[in-house]
């Protein structure tokens, strides 16, 4: 991955797209902030690459342009959201897993199902104060995803992680420190009964 020299010299010193990128060492440093971002944040959206960077949208998505173009940075759609990743790190599952604990609501939702398999929608209402059709939908979408599977009786519908719940645990313990300080005591139970049994969460 190259983030020093080649990085620098695959920056277009001759484009300006909003007149507010500033000197070429700036411009340098600014597309070199938004890398790290990236590279610590995966599966972060623009608009929290600008919000949290102090950086104006168009110069952010100059700097990305160029990280997808030198092979730095890829990006993928997943719903609402274009969401980036360091390039060559994580596979198809790593992305789609990193993508939803980058949204607030969805990665609630996982982590509870994760601390509480086979719970239901009331379940999940009551323990997180979300409403029925947001929880509809949120959960529809990560059965699409692949990452939970819905078994159905009469008119209740539960809810289990599909795959590897300790690599989740990982993922929110490297990247998402502070909703690991609210959950490490939950998650790290499940994920060492997991591990005894030695087989993933089904």
């Amino acid at each position: 991955m190259r983030v020093g020299g080649g990085l620098i010299n695959s920056i277009d010193r001759r484009k300006d797209l909003t007149g507010t990128l500033g000197s070429s060492e700036e411009t340098v440093t600014n597309q070199q902030r938004v890398y790290q971002y990236i590279k610590q944040h995966p599966g972060v959206h623009l608009r929290k690459v600008c919000r949290d960077l102090g950086l104006a949208m168009g110069d952010v998505q100059y700097h990305i342009d160029r990280l997808e173009k030198n092979g730095s940075v890829k990006s993928a759609r997943r719903g609402l959201y274009r969401q980036f990743y360091p390039a060559g790190i994580f596979g198809e599952r790593e992305g789609v897993v990193l993508s939803v604990l980058a949204q607030a609501t969805p990665r609630e939702l996982l982590l509870h199902i994760i601390a509480a398999p086979g719970c239901s929608q009331e379940d999940l209402a009551s323990s997180l104060g979300l409403s029925a059709p947001s929880i509809s939908w949120n959960m529809k979408r990560l059965v699409q995803l692949g990452l939970v599977e819905q078994q159905q009786k009469g008119r209740f519908a539960s809810y289990r992680v599909i795959g590897n719940a300790g690599e989740i645990a990982e993922f929110v313990r490297s990247y998402h420190p502070g909703v690991w300080d609210r959950w490490s005591s939950r998650l790290t139970e499940i994920v060492l009964a997991l591990s005894e049994e030695g087989t993933p969460q089904r």
